[in-house]
């Protein structure tokens, strides 16, 4: 199975990073420094340019840096046939975005050869958070791996927001609301079938990773719990149905932007019956599904993201990661404020960040 592997990362402006150039180890890399310095900054840039979202859930102008004019990455990655080039640039009123010098035409084009896997603190929300999250899970693998899905994404979303605004006006024109059951209809089903064949991956790639993580998870499910069916025609009879609630509530209430991946324990929500620990291990072992079924649907390994790891796992489960890590063959880059973390990455490339700016380690 052959690995991505990103070989250069340039950062300038995102957030405090000036002047970062990395030219990081095919596997193990280790970001060390105190808190606050920018070790969780550099795994958002990497991870931006790939996904051009933000993990940690900032806005555009949060990721411009304090007296910045713009926030730039570019990265090279090497994939199974060819390097390729990705360029982000973020100001504070909008985005410019390059795939080898040139914007690209489709979605899947740009996402699908710069798959990163992210695991950070904010990951226990995947489980005890909000379904917007559990859905965002679902859409960072299915616009890498499924040729439309990024454009019925974008389609979907600007057909809610026009709806909805018509929702809210002070006299709603039902006849102008119904206009955008059609296009709500075609790119929302498409939305639907997708998840629910992703998340039927997304099982048994669940349950390899619980028995990685030595989570005894006997009776976990996952199951995409849909508001509308995933067939166009039943999808758009529905919302026109449900038009009197949704003009009563002021907003749409059915389609892919109100489902959720539900997660239960024994028939019971996760999020009520696992301890700490246990959610803990539970949002890893997703992330960890997200990089498996990446693998198979790709024949890639993803770039795997591990921010402040310890901080979220004990010694022995940390060591259990890395070493899993290490089998997969993944490209991993990890933060810590502990150099003893960092010798659970035998041969692994250091790199100190110090207020803002990254050198590499002897």
């Amino acid at each position: 199975m052959t690995s991505l592997r990103i070989t250069d990362v340039h950062v300038e402006g995102f957030r405090n990073l000036h002047g970062v150039a990395i030219t990081p180890a095919p596997g193990a890399n280790v970001l060390l420094g105190s808190n606050g310095e920018g070790k969780t900054s550099v795994l958002e840039a990497i991870d931006y340019a790939a996904s051009l979202r933000s993990f940690r859930g900032a806005t555009r102008s949060q990721l411009v840096g304090h007296g910045a004019k713009a926030a730039e990455v570019l990265l090279r990655m090497a994939g199974p046939l060819v390097e390729r080039t990705y360029r982000a640039r973020v100001t504070r009123n909008g985005r410019e975005i390059t795939l080898d010098g040139k914007r690209p035409e489709r979605a899947v084009e740009y996402f699908s050869g710069a798959a990163c896997v992210v695991f950070h603190p904010g990951d226990l929300d995947l489980v005890r958070g909000a379904p917007e999250l559990r859905r965002r899970l679902l859409d960072r693998i299915l616009v890498r791996t499924v040729d439309g899905y990024g454009e019925a994404l974008k389609s979907y979303a600007k057909a809610l927001r026009a709806r909805n605004a018509l929702l809210r006006e002070k006299h709603p024109n039902a006849k102008a609301i119904q206009a955008f059951d059609f296009p709500l209809g075609r790119h929302g089903s498409a939305l639907v079938r997708a998840r629910m064949a992703l998340v039927a991956d997304l099982l048994p790639a669940a349950q390899r990773a619980f028995d990685e993580v030595a989570l005894r998870a006997d009776g976990i499910v996952l199951k995409y719990v849909p508001r509308a069916p995933g067939d166009q025609v039943a999808f758009t009879a529905a919302v026109a149905e449900n038009l009197p609630r949704d003009l009563a509530r002021r907003s749409t209430l059915l389609g892919p932007h109100a489902d959720d991946l539900s997660i239960t324990w024994s028939g019971i929500p996760a999020k009520v019956v696992a301890s700490q620990g246990q959610t803990r291990a539970l949002a890893l072992a997703l992330r960890l599904a997200e990089l498996h079924v990446l693998e198979q649907r790709t024949r890639v390994v993803p770039v795997l993201l591990l921010d402040d790891v310890s901080s979220e796992l004990d010694r022995e489960r940390t060591a259990r990661l890395f070493a899993l890590v290490e089998t997969l063959g993944a490209q991993v880059f990890a933060t810590t404020t502990d150099p003893a973390i960092a010798d659970l990455l035998p041969g692994a490339a250091r790199f100190r960040v110090h207020a803002g700016s990254v050198a590499p380690m002897p």
